[in-house]
C-alpha cells in the first residue's frame, strides 16, 4: 500500500507519517517497490534489517508481516504481526492485516470483527486504507447474506474512493431492479429525524451521534443512540436509528431487538410495516438460525462408490423427477432439482397435481449435497437417495442454516413438467401459490409474530403491523423469480388492505371474489341473498381461514335450502354442524343434525354416505356415554363392510377416548388380525398401539 509522508500514519498514532514513522518511511517504501519489481527476497531482507534496527516500531513489524503474507509465508506473517501487537494492541493497520488473513481463510466473522476495529481506529483522512477496509467489509457481509450491512459498507468505500468506477458500479448494483435481492434487503436506508420537541441537550447528543455515523464511526454512533434510548425508552426514532446502525454493523440480532421496540412505539402503520420488512430481511443473515422462520436443511455426503451413487440419479431421471441445470462443458458438476411427485398419478392427475420441489441436488467431484427449506420433503428425498445408491455414499453430515433469499418461498414451488401448454402451466403454478399462502401459510405459527399464526395476528395492533411487513417482504422475494401470485389476495384474507372490505365483496357485484375474501368480508356477506354456489364458496373460504363458527353459519344456511340434483351430497355441511354442536357442549343438537343429515342422504343421495353417517353416529353415542348403543352401531357398520380397516380403528379410538378399554379391545384385536392378513404393516403397527393402550385402560 503506497505511503504518503503527509498522510496520517498507519500506526494509528494520529500524527502525520512524516513526523511519526519518518525514519522508516524511505526503507519501507523501497521494500515495497522491490517486491513489486519481483525482487521478493531482496525486499524481505531489507525488512529483516529494518526490524533489527527498529525493533520497537510496530509499523515496521506490520509492514514486514504484509510483505511476508504477499509472498505466501502466512506463519511468518502471523508471527511478525504479533510482535507489532505486542508493541501496540490498537495498531490499526495490523488489525486490518489480521482481518485480511482471516478473510482469506474464509473465517468471515472473525475478519469482520477485526475490520470494524480497524475502521474505528484508522484516521478518517487515510482514505485509501479506509476504502480497502470498507470494501472488504462489504464483501464479507454479502458472503454472510447480510446485504443491508454490505450496502452500508460499500457506500462508505465509495465515499473514501469516489473516483473508483468499480466501487461505484458495485454500489449502483444494489438499486438494480433486476437484482435477486428483495428490496428491503438492498434499500438505501436513512436515519429518522428526532421529534421537534426534543430538548436542546438531547438534540445536541442526537446530532453528534448522526455525525459519527456519517463519518463511518458506526460503533460510536450505535453506542450514542443506545444511550439516547436508555435516557428516553419511548422515543421511536432513536430506536429506529439504533436498529439501522446495528444492521449496518452486521449485528442483525441486535437490530431486530431495536426494531421490535420501535414498532411498539411507532404510530404510523406504514413505517412500522416497512421496518418489519427490514427485520424479515435480517433474519436471513448467517447466525440468525434461532430467529428465522425459514431454515435451510442439508445433507452432505462423500461419494464412496460413483457407480452406486449414480444409480439414484439415474432412477430420478427415469422417473422424470430430475430437472438438470445446464453447466459448463467438461466441468465435473451436476446442479439439479429433485422433484417429489404425488403417488398414484394418472395422466389426468399429473396435470392437476404437479410435483413439488423435493430437494436441491449438487454434485461436485466426490461430494454430493441435497438441501431444502421443507425438512419433511428433504427427508423423503434422502431416504430414496440412500436406498437407490445402495451404500455408495459415506460420511453423512447434517446442517441447519439460514437460507438464501431465493429460497424464501421454495416451499410453495411446483413444476408442472407434464403440461405442455405454457398458459396452463402458469395457471397451475398460480393455483398452487393460492393454495399454499391462503390455506397453509396463514395457519403456520411464526417466530417473527411471537409464535402466532398470521391468521390470528391480524387482530392485534402491533402484530398486525409486523404481519403487513412480512407480507411485503414475501412479495419482494417473489419478484426476482416471477412468482405468479397476487399478494393482495393474502392481504385481503388477513384484513390488511386499507379501507376495509371492498365494495366488490357485496352480492350486488356481478361476480364477487368470495374465494379471495378474508374473515371481515365474509362476516358481512348477507347469506340469505347469496346463490347456492356463492354460499358454498363462502363456506369453503371460512374453513380455509379456520373461522369454524362462521363456516357453521354458512353450513346452516346451506342445509336449510331446497335440495339440488347437481349437489345431492350434504354430508360435509352436516358433519361440520355436528362437530360445532359437540364443541359447544350440545350433544342433543349434534344428534339432531346427524339424524337430519342421514335422512337427507337417503332421500336425495341414494344413501351413498350411509357408512360415514353411521361411523359418526357411533362416535357420537360414545361421546354421550351411550356405550352399548355405540358398540351396536359400530358392529353393524363393520359387519356391512368387514374389509375396511378404517372403521375398526375409528371404533377403537372412540372407545379409548371414552375410557372403555374392554370394548376397545373388541374392535382392535380383529383389526390387527385383518391387517396381518392383508400384510398391511402400517395398519398392523397402528392396531398394536391401540391394543396396548386398551390393555393399559384395563
Amino acid at each position: 500500500m503506497p505511503l504518503d509522508a503527509y498522510s496520517p500514519c498507519p500506526c494509528g498514532s494520529g500524527k502525520k507519517f512524516k513526523w511519526c514513522c519518518h525514519d522508516v518511511h524511505v526503507p519501507i517504501t523501497k521494500a515495497y517497490q522491490q517486491d513489486e519489481d519481483g525482487q521478493h527476497e531482496v525486499a524481505l531482507k531489507l525488512m529483516d534489517d529494518l526490524a533489527a534496527a527498529h525493533p520497537n516500531n510496530p509499523e515496521v513489524w506490520g509492514r514486514k508481516a504484509d510483505l511476508l503474507w504477499r509472498n505466501q509465508k502466512p506463519e511468518e506473517a502471523e508471527a511478525a504481526l504479533q510482535k507489532a501487537f505486542d508493541l501496540n494492541p490498537n495498531y490499526a493497520f495490523g488489525l486490518f492485516l489480521q482481518g485480511l488473513f482471516r478473510h482469506a481463510e474464509g473465517e468471515l466473522r472473525g475478519a469482520l470483527l477485526l475490520f470494524h476495529k480497524a475502521a474505528d481506529l484508522i484516521d478518517p483522512e487515510a482514505k485509501d486504507l479506509l476504502g480497502s477496509v470498507w470494501t472488504l467489509i462489504a464483501d464479507s457481509e454479502m458472503k454472510m447474506n447480510r446485504p443491508v450491512a454490505s450496502r452500508a459498507a460499500m457506500k462508505l468505500a465509495v465515499r473514501c474512493n469516489p473516483a473508483d468506477e468499480g466501487l461505484r458500479n458495485a454500489l449502483d448494483g444494489y438499486d438494480d431492479e433486476r437484482s435477486p435481492l428483495p428490496k428491503s434487503a438492498r434499500r438505501d436506508y436513512a436515519f429518522e429525524k428526532p421529534a421537534a420537541s426534543l430538548p436542546a441537550e438531547r438534540k445536541a447528543a442526537w446530532d453528534q451521534a448522526l455525525a459519527r455515523g456519517a463519518s463511518g464511526k458506526m460503533s460510536d454512533a450505535a453506542k450514542a443512540f443506545w444511550e439516547l434510548t436508555e435516557s428516553d425508552p419511548n422515543h421511536a426514532p432513536a430506536w429506529y436509528n439504533l436498529a439501522l446502525l446495528r444492521a449496518w454493523l452486521g449485528d442483525n440480532r441486535g437490530a431486530l431487538d431495536a426494531l421490535d421496540r420501535y414498532i411498539h412505539l411507532e404510530s404510523d402503520a406504514g413505517k412500522a410495516a416497512a421496518a418489519w420488512a427490514l427485520g424479515e430481511a435480517l433474519r436471513f443473515g448467517q447466525g440468525m438460525e434461532e430467529q428465522a422462520d425459514v431454515l435451510e436443511y442439508s445433507y452432505l455426503y462423500q461419494i464412496a462408490d460413483p457407480q452406486r451413487a449414480a444409480q439414484a440419479v439415474q432412477y430420478w431421471q427415469e422417473q422424470r423427477k430430475l430437472i438438470v441445470f445446464p453447466g459448463r462443458e467438461n466441468e465435473p458438476v451436476l446442479n439439479a432439482l429433485v422433484l417429489e411427485r404425488p403417488t398414484a398419478l394418472t395422466a389426468e392427475q399429473a396435470a392437476s397435481r404437479p410435483p413439488h420441489l423435493g430437494a436441491y441436488l449438487l454434485i461436485i467431484m466426490d461430494r454430493l449435497r441435497i438441501w431444502h427449506t421443507d425438512p419433511e420433503a428433504l427427508e423423503r428425498v434422502r431416504t430414496e437417495l440412500l436406498e437407490k445408491s445402495a451404500g455408495g455414499l459415506a460420511h453423512e453430515t447434517k446442517e441447519v442454516n439460514t437460507p438464501g433469499f431465493r429460497d424464501a418461498l421454495s416451499a410453495s414451488m411446483i413444476f408442472p413438467v407434464d403440461v405442455a401448454d405454457p398458459a396452463q402451466r402458469k395457471q397451475l403454478v398460480q393455483q398452487e401459490n393460492e393454495r399454499y399462502f391462503e390455506e397453509k401459510w396463514l395457519h403456520q405459527p411464526r417466530k417473527s409474530l411471537n409464535g402466532t399464526p398470521p391468521i390470528d395476528a391480524a387482530g392485534h395492533p402491533v402484530l398486525r403491523n409486523k404481519l403487513a411487513g412480512i407480507v411485503q417482504f414475501m412479495e419482494e422475494c417473489a419478484v426476482p423469480s416471477g412468482t405468479p401470485y397476487d399478494f393482495d389476495r393474502l392481504r385481503r384474507k388477513l384484513g390488511l388492505l386499507a379501507g376495509g372490505p371492498v365494495a366488490a365483496a357485496t352480492p350486488t357485484a356481478s361476480e364477487p371474489d368470495i374465494a379471495g375474501m378474508g374473515v371481515p368480508e365474509l362476516v358481512q356477506l348477507p347469506t340469505a341473498t347469496l346463490s347456492d354456489d356463492q354460499l358454498e364458496k363462502a363456506y369453503q373460504s371460512a374453513l380455509k381461514l379456520d373461522a369454524r363458527d362462521l363456516a357453521g353459519r354458512f353450513a346452516l344456511e346451506l342445509v336449510g335450502r331446497p335440495p339440488r340434483a347437481e349437489r345431492p351430497d350434504r354430508y360435509p355441511w352436516y358433519a361440520h354442524l355436528v362437530q360445532l354442536a359437540l364443541a359447544e357442549g350440545k350433544p342433543d343438537a349434534a344428534l339432531d343434525f346427524l339424524n337430519e343429515g342421514e335422512k337427507a342422504d337417503c332421500e336425495q343421495n341414494e344413501g351413498r354416505r350411509r357408512n360415514d353417517y353411521e361411523l359418526r353416529r357411533g362416535q357420537l353415542h360414545a361421546k354421550r356415554g351411550e356405550f352399548d348403543q355405540a358398540q351396536d352401531v359400530f358392529d353393524r357398520l363393520i359387519e356391512r363392510v368387514p374389509a375396511e380397516l378404517r372403521y375398526r380403528g375409528t371404533a377403537t379410538e372412540a372407545m379409548l377416548t371414552a375410557r372403555q378399554g374392554g370394548k376397545a379391545l373388541r374392535f382392535a384385536e380383529p383389526g390387527l388380525a385383518l391387517a396381518r392378513e392383508k400384510q398391511d404393516r402400517d395398519s398392523e403397527q397402528y392396531f398394536l398401539e391401540l391394543i396396548d393402550a386398551a390393555k393399559r385402560q384395563g
